[in-house]
C-alpha cells in the first residue's frame, strides 16, 4: 500500500487519533500518544514530593511531547521539591539553624506539579500547530522560551520572552486518583516525559552524551555561558574578569570567560572544592571571601592590576578593578553542609560585584538573592558601569544554545567537571539533597 496522505489518515484514525499539520507547515508523521503511563516526581504542596505513576493526556496545538533523556536538578527548585527552609537565611552570618520542612498548604491550595527547568530528550509527538521540530528530533527543553513573535522577542530581548511569565499551565497527565498534574513553567523535567510548548524547545542534533548535553541545556549553564559570551554582554579578549560564586552557573561563566579569551579570571567562592573546579575549568586566580574578609575588594583590585599603569601609554590606573564581573551567588535555600559564605541572602555579593567593577566596566547579575540592594548613589549615577540584569545570562535560546552545544562538541566547554552527581530518576530526591546542601556542584537526573 502506498504511503499516501489518505492511507496515513486512515491508519491514524484506526489507531484512535489523528495529528495534522496546518497549511504551510512542515508535515509531521501521525504520532498520537494517549493514555501512556510514565513516572514523574510530583510535588503537592511545598516539599511534599513523591514518585508517582501518571497517565499522559493527549497533546494539542503547539505542544511537543519529549521523552526525557536527562535533566539538571536546579538549585532554585530546592524549596519546592524538598520544602527546606533555613532560619539562617535572614542576614549576614546569622546563627546556625538546621533546615526544617515548611508547613504544608491546605489541600484546597495544592496543585500537583512536576518540578524541574527542562532537560534534553527525543520528540515523540507534536501538536498540529508545531513547526519548529519533528518526531524523532533530539531537543533541548530550555528554561527560557523564545516564541519569536511577542513584543520582547521582536525587539531582540528573547531572554525576556513574554511566555516566560505565562501562568496558564496545561494539564499534562493524571495521577491514579484522578488528580490533574501540571508542570513547573510549562516544562517540568523531573519525569520520563515533558509535554511542553514549541517555544520552549530548541533542536539539538548532536551525538554527545545526554548527561553532558543536559549540562549545556540547563538554565544555570545557559545563564553562565550567556553572561560571558552572548552578544549583549560579551567578554572582550584580553580583559580581566571576576566571577562571584562558583556553583554551576558561576563555573560556566568562568568557562565562557576563558572561551572568550579573557586574560585573567578571578573566581570567588567559600567552598574549597568549587574553587578547585574553577581552577580546572579556566580560572587563573581563586579567592575565599571568608578568608579575605573586609579586604576582599582590595585583593580583587590588586589582582586586576594591568602591567602598565601609564595613562599615556595605554595603561590603566592601578586598583580600578575587573573589566567584567559576573555575580552568581544567590540566597541560601538551605544551610550548607560545606563552607558557608558571609551572607546567606546573597545581597552582599551583588553589592560587592558592583563595587569591585572598574569604571566603564560591565556587571552581570544572575542570582536569586533575597532582600534589597544598596549602592553608592554617585557611583551608580556617573561611575560608567553598565549593569545587565542576567535572566538566562541575556541569552537568546534559539541563537545561543546551538552555540553552546558546539562549544561542548569541540571540547571548549567542560561539562563533565561540573556534572559531579548523576543519578537515575528514582534517586532524584537523594541527589537534590546534595544540591540543597551544596555537597555537589551539579546533579543530573537520567530517565
Amino acid at each position: 500500500m502506498k504511503n499516501t496522505r489518505r492511507n496515513l489518515l486512515k491508519s491514524s484514525i484506526a489507531a484512535g487519533g489523528i495529528l495534522l499539520a496546518p497549511q504551510g507547515a512542515v508535515a509531521q508523521a501521525p504520532a498520537v500518544i494517549t493514555s501512556r503511563r510514565f513516572r514523574a516526581w510530583v510535588t503537592r504542596g511545598r516539599g511534599q514530593t513523591t514518585l508517582q505513576e501518571l497517565t499522559l493526556r493527549p497533546i494539542a496545538g503547539r505542544q511537543v511531547l519529549v521523552r526525557t533523556e536527562a535533566s539538571s536538578l536546579c538549585y532554585s527548585n530546592v524549596g519546592a521539591v524538598l520544602g527546606l527552609t533555613s532560619a539562617a537565611a535572614a542576614g549576614p552570618n546569622p546563627p546556625a539553624a538546621a533546615p526544617k520542612p515548611a508547613p504544608a498548604k491546605p489541600p484546597a491550595q495544592q496543585r500537583a506539579m512536576i518540578q524541574g527547568h527542562g532537560g534534553v530528550g527525543i520528540v515523540e509527538a507534536v501538536g498540529p500547530e508545531v513547526r519548529r521540530v519533528r518526531v524523532g528530533d533530539r531537543v533541548c527543553v530550555s528554561g527560557t522560551p523564545q516564541c519569536g513573535a511577542c513584543y520582547q522577542c521582536l525587539r531582540g530581548r528573547s531572554d525576556q520572552c513574554q511566555f516566560l511569565s505565562d501562568q496558564n499551565f496545561a494539564v499534562m497527565g493524571d495521577m491514579a486518583d484522578g488528580t490533574p498534574v501540571y508542570q513547573n513553567s510549562h516544562i517540568g523535567g523531573m519525569a520520563e516525559y515533558m509535554a511542553t510548548y514549541e517555544e520552549w524547545v530548541v533542536p539539538t542534533p548532536t551525538q554527545v552524551s545526554a548527561v553532558e548535553l543536559a549540562m549545556v541545556c540547563s538554565c544555570v549553564s545557559v545563564a553562565g555561558l550567556g553572561s560571558t559570551t552572548s552578544p549583549s554582554n560579551y567578554v572582550e579578549s584580553g580583559s580581566i574578569v571576576a566571577v562571584v560564586g562558583c556553583g554551576p552557573l558561576g563555573l560556566s561563566a568562568v568557562q565562557g570567560a576563558r572561551i572568550s579569551g579573557a586574560a585573567r579570571i578571578i573566581a570567588i567562592d567559600p567552598v574549597a572544592a568549587r574553587r578547585e573546579v574553577a581552577m580546572k575549568v579556566g580560572a587563573t586566580h581563586v579567592l575565599d571571601p571568608n578568608a579575605e574578609g573586609a579586604n576582599l575588594l582590595q585583593r580583587i583590585r590588586q589582582l586586576a592590576s594591568w602591567p602598565s599603569n601609564q595613562p599615556w601609554g595605554g595603561g590603566r590606573t592601578s586598583g580600578l578593578g575587573p573589566d567584567f564581573v559576573v555575580e552568581a551567588v544567590g540566597a541560601e535555600a538551605a544551610e550548607p553542609r560545606v563552607e558557608r559564605g558571609p551572607d546567606a541572602t546573597g545581597v552582599q555579593a551583588i553589592q560587592q560585584a558592583y563595587q569591585m567593577c572598574a569604571p566603564g566596566g560591565h556587571i552581570v547579575t544572575t542570582s536569586l538573592a533575597r532582600g534589597n540592594v544598596t549602592l553608592p548613589a554617585v557611583t551608580f549615577n556617573i561611575g560608567g558601569r553598565t549593569h545587565h540584569a542576567g535572566q538566562a545570562g541575556g541569552c537568546s535560546p534559539m541563537r545561543d544554545i546551538p552555540r553552546f552545544v558546539a562549544m561542548l562538541e569541540s571540547g571548549r566547554y567542560d561539562a563533565k567537571s561540573l556534572a559531579t552527581r548523576v543519578v537515575p530518576l528514582d534517586q532524584a530526591l537523594v541527589a537534590y539533597e546534595e544540591v540543597a546542601y551544596r555537597t555537589t556542584v551539579t546533579a543530573i537526573m537520567t530517565a
